[in-house]
């Protein structure tokens, strides 16, 4: 009986396996039950990630942790705006935490604040902080002070650490070119975009490097090379401009000035290049707009004021040329291009005032000819010649 009533559970379970393992693989098949792994790419990682941690800040689940996290996100985005704003609420919950500390200094190193940056850089340094990615961020941030010295300390330290490292290398490349060993420089500034291909400046000082040494090419490819990554960058096309006007093309580096220009409208560099070369070009309603933008920044210029007033000038809105050249006469009363193209425009208005002394030129009604068959005109006769009789008694040698 008892292994009738056996063989019989036996069997009731070999049938309820049967059954599971078939449901698994109906499962399997239709992916009701087990969802497949849907691979995320890191664009669309970081877009779920900020979601998150956006929705638990506003939770108040460790805000300064998840603040923290965000802005690494947006830095790694090159968002350094938003990045600034979340690691400043970091450190206002938390300000003893050395990685917010040398996040900050990384954003601020970014975004040209120096002084700044060299400040969270030391602070994340007294809290203990010991980190390759500190060094060469004291290193970089001390060779932009020309505190060579002191960076060359910390770079070596932090090559100790990691030898491979595409920013230390990027420094590196910075000091060997203060010191002017071009090639050595513009070799660590290629292994540096080889290994750390989002390292802007290393593509930035790469490209002046070859300027400088008027490797037309090699700054061309370099260019080429960051615009396909950073299409965004006024500093990259600013450059390009300058590589296009060392090959004599004026015209297409106007182009790309004006489109560094578009992107950061108060680009200082840009502004002068494009307003030269323009009014090299003669193109002076295109160099204005970059001198008035100029003149916001310096209104006490008397060269942009004298630029300003020669493009209105060739323009032929003179009034407004006479209001730039007197400006610049009032901050410098010597100054002698003011003084020519107020002489020019005098010129310019004075003409027509006076009578041609050509009838022909004259256009004026009112002047006649002179009527030769009423009026008898003498004719003018030569002078008669005087003989003056030679002293013979003087004697004179002609030779």
């Amino acid at each position: 009986m008892k292994s009738d009533n056996l063989k019989y559970l036996s069997f009731a379970f070999l049938i309820a396996l049967g059954g599971l393992e078939q449901s698994c693989q109906s499962d399997a098949r239709t992916s009701t039950r087990i969802p497949p792994v849907i691979k995320k790419g890191r664009a669309q990682w970081q877009n779920d990630a900020l979601l998150s941690l956006t929705d638990l800040i506003n939770r108040g689940i460790d805000s300064d942790v998840n603040y923290f996290k965000r802005a690494r996100i947006y830095f790694e985005r090159e968002q350094y705006s938003q990045a600034l704003d979340d690691i400043n609420e970091s450190i206002y919950e938390q300000d003893n935490v050395s990685e917010y500390f040398l996040l900050r200094g990384k954003i601020n190193r970014e975004l040209g604040k120096i002084d700044n940056a060299l400040e969270d850089a030391q602070r994340a340094e007294a809290l203990q902080q010991s980190s390759p990615e500190l060094y060469v961020l004291l290193a970089d941030i001390l060779q932009a002070k020309n505190r060579f010295g002191e960076a060359a300390a910390y770079l070596n330290q932090a090559l100790k650490m990691a030898p491979y490292d595409g920013s230390a290398y990027y420094v590196k490349g910075m000091l060997q070119a203060r010191q002017g060993d071009s090639l050595a420089s513009l070799s660590s500034l290629n292994y540096a975009m080889n290994v750390n291909p989002r390292l802007l400046r290393a593509y930035e000082q790469g490209t002046m490097i070859n300027l400088k040494l008027k490797n037309t090419a090699e700054a061309l490819a370099i260019n080429e090379r960051a615009l396909k990554r950073f299409p965004e960058r006024a500093s990259l096309f600013f450059g390009r401009g300058e590589i296009l006007n060392a090959l004599a093309q004026p015209d297409t580096a106007l182009i790309f000035y004006q489109k560094a220009v578009a992107i950061q409208p108060d680009y200082e560099e840009a502004l002068n290049q494009l307003a030269t070369v323009a009014m090299q070009l003669r193109a002076y309603p295109q160099a204005i707009p970059a001198l008035k933008t100029l003149l916001r920044k310096k209104p006490q210029s008397k060269e942009i004021n004298n630029m300003l007033g020669y493009a209105y000038e060739k323009s032929g809105e003179l009034d407004i040329a006479k209001t730039y050249y007197t400006t610049a006469l009032t901050i410098a009363p010597g100054d002698q291009d003011a003084r020519y193209g107020m002489f020019r425009i005098r010129k310019i208005e004075s003409e027509g005032l006076y009578p041609s002394y050509y009838p022909e030129e004259n256009t004026n009604e009112g002047y006649k000819l002179l009527d030769t068959a009423r009026v008898k005109i003498k004719v003018i006769q030569p002078r008669g010649t005087t003989n003056i009789r030679v002293d013979s008694s003087r004697k004179a040698k002609i030779e």
